[in-house]
């Protein structure tokens, strides 16, 4: 197989890898975008756990005081009634403190239960709150999660297909380890596995090669891969080449002398 035609098909499967390589990415990120909506969702049921169980503690707390206001209450009246029956001042000056106190303590409560009696209220508002969004939530995490789901499916199926196709570019001149090999730099080079020679400049890394390894890959006898970024590279003819040959050179920065060491006027010559 002449080496143009490799080139060839190892472009094509430069473009089906990409393909490939997109679509396993597509596959990491969708359930990635199930997880927030998920995590969204769990933080409100974390949420609503605990606003209950407060609201619990809120109402058991208003029962007890419930109770302790109507002893008080029972209490005062009871002390009242014995006024009746009392029949000397020690006697009244007691009762009458015992009733004071009765009185105070059972304003305190009321005063108490009033507070908690509120705040029982808005627990239980916010509690509706979070019950309506949670279900909000859920529906959209239910939804997202069929749509994920069948998004997914159509994706591994045109993985499958597509994994397929590129492993049946192995054979001939492109053998297993070129394969693995250029899938890695295809992935790892952001899809540009194969890039030419413009002059003696990669295209890919747009690092200045040496002439000879450039004479090598305009030869192209062989897979040749770029020193500097590792892609596959074959050389293209294009106009103007020798000013671009010339201004490759004038860039490089070299001690003054160092040229010649580089690149002789026969190779240059020879390379146009």
């Amino acid at each position: 197989m002449e080496e143009a035609v490799v080139f060839a098909k190892l472009s094509q499967l430069q473009e089906d890898l990409t393909l490939r390589f997109a679509l396993e990415d597509e596959i990491v990120k969708l359930p990635r975008d199930l997880k927030v909506k998920q995590e969204l969702l769990d933080k409100i049921n974390l949420e609503y756990i605990d606003e209950h169980t407060r609201s619990e503690t809120a109402k058991d707390d208003f029962k007890s005081l419930r109770i302790q206001y109507d002893d008080a209450v029972h209490a005062r009246e009871n002390s009242e009634k014995q006024m009746e029956l009392i029949s000397t001042q020690r006697e009244f000056e007691a009762l009458e403190k015992e009733i004071k106190d009765a009185s105070a303590k059972e304003q305190n409560l009321l005063k108490l239960l009033h507070v908690k009696e509120k705040q029982v209220h808005e627990f239980s508002e916010r509690l509706t709150e979070k019950e309506q969004l949670m279900t909000l939530q859920k529906q959209e995490v239910d939804s997202e999660a069929s749509k994920i789901e069948a998004l997914l499916a159509e994706k591994r199926s045109q993985l499958e297909a597509l994994s397929q196709k590129c492993d049946g570019y192995i054979g001939g001149d492109i053998t297993e380890d070129l394969y693995n090999k250029f899938c890695n730099i295809v992935k790892n080079k952001k899809g540009k596995g194969i890039v030419p020679i413009h002059g003696l400049v990669c295209q890919g890394c747009h690092i200045v090669l040496p002439m000879q390894f450039v004479n090598v890959v305009r030869a192209a006898k062989e897979i040749e891969f770029c020193p500097y970024c590792s892609r596959i590279l074959f050389y293209e003819e294009i106009e103007g080449a020798e000013e671009q040959f010339r201004k490759s050179i004038e860039d490089i920065d070299i001690e003054e002398g160092g040229l010649a060491d580089f690149v002789d006027s026969s190779e240059f010559d020879d390379l146009l």
